[in-house]
């Protein structure tokens, strides 16, 4: 059990930051716009190439430690509910290291990303009921064609939120790699147990973005959408076993660090009538990095909302999801104020100094 602990921590930590020092000589570059990529130089890029490496590189040295050997880590991943979201994350992983490389189309990125997505719910997990006050310990059953159109919509919604993000050094994978820990930490198995396949999954990944981190904060290396896309979809998938395993609002609680500033910010600029598809600075962490913190500043930030936010959700799955659903509207309404707030007093004195 240590061996194996070690394998799927020790080995994507080290794997990933070995693969994220070539991606530096070898990867994309990343070259400032004078809009939204404001470096002063090209960044390499895809170091998401690293974390998938890592991940990788703990499926196939783990299977040296199980029984039944290389097919057992493979067969199970591919033969369970996991299947479906799994090949989302491949998928959006190599969907963004092609638009890293080549600078796809916005809306054919997106196409592709949202099939995936719809296959992914297709193949499960799917939610079976939802559950609100009132509705029984159960809740309310879901139709299948229902269970599958909300479970597509929350992967690609989480796949593409975590790119939005990811806008900052550090900010978007160092909050990944916090909320991936939760979530193992949500998924991990009872004393004595076994550890499932999920759960070893999401440390490795967790495992993997520290790697990444260690050229990533320091502005050496970005993500790219090999990585943002990817990891989304990971904390898509692990969020909705976790929904199936508790209920829907600990995922919800858990991403509220995300999802609050993403989906503020698009409504934001449509009602001001902000094209939606293009590449802009309006998310409240580019506010704070337009008024002069630093990149470190605004990522600790973030790194603290997705503490509570993962303190919350471990709660909410531990203490039902009556308490799970107080909680999410608790931070729902704290993280909505702040962002309204930051927005009437830092937003306008920007938009007056014209930064």
């Amino acid at each position: 059990m240590i061996t194996l602990s070690l394998v799927w921590a020790g080995l994507p930590l080290i794997v990933s930051f070995l693969v994220c020092a070539l991606m530096i000589r070898l990867g994309p570059q990343d070259a400032p716009d004078g809009e939204r990529k404001t470096q002063a130089r090209a960044v390499p890029s895809a170091g998401g190439v690293g974390v998938l490496s890592g991940i990788g590189s703990a499926i196939l040295a783990a299977s040296l430690f199980r029984p039944g050997g290389l097919e057992s880590p493979l067969l199970t991943l591919s033969h369970t509910a996991l299947g479906g979201p799994v090949l989302l994350v491949l998928i959006a992983g190599l969907l963004g290291y092609l638009d890293d490389r080549y600078n796809l189309p916005a809306g054919r990125k997106l196409n592709v990303l949202a099939a995936g997505a719809i296959l992914a719910a297709v193949l499960g997990p799917q939610l079976t009921a939802f559950w609100l006050p009132g509705a029984g310990a159960v809740g309310l059953p879901l139709p299948a064609i229902i269970a599958i159109a909300g479970a597509a919509v929350w992967l690609f919604v989480m796949a593409n939120a975590v790119n939005f993000m990811d806008g900052a050094n550090g900010i978007a994978m160092g909050s990944s790699a916090i909320l991936i820990a939760a979530l193992a930490i949500i998924a991990s198995p009872p004393t004595g147990a076994a550890p499932g396949v999920l759960f070893l999954l999401l440390v490795a990944a967790a495992a993997a973005l520290c790697g990444l981190l260690a050229w990533n904060l320091p502005g050496r290396l970005y993500a790219g959408d090999t990585g943002a896309l990817a990891i989304g979809a990971l904390i898509g998938a692990g969020g909705l076993s976790v929904a199936v395993a508790h209920s829907v609002w600990v995922p919800a609680t858990l991403v509220l660090p995300v999802l609050v500033d993403v989906f503020l910010t698009l409504i934001w600029r449509a009602r001001h009538g902000r094209p939606l598809m293009q590449a802009h600075r309006d998310h409240a962490y580019q506010l704070l990095l337009r008024a002069g913190w630093s990149h470190l500043e605004v990522a600790g930030l973030w790194w603290g909302f997705c503490l509570v936010a993962s303190l919350a959700a471990i709660a909410g799955a531990r203490l039902g999801p009556s308490v799970a659903f107080g909680l999410f509207l608790l931070l729902l309404a704290a993280g909505v104020s702040l962002w309204v707030r930051q927005r009437v007093t830092l937003g306008r004195r920007l938009a007056a100094e014209g930064r």
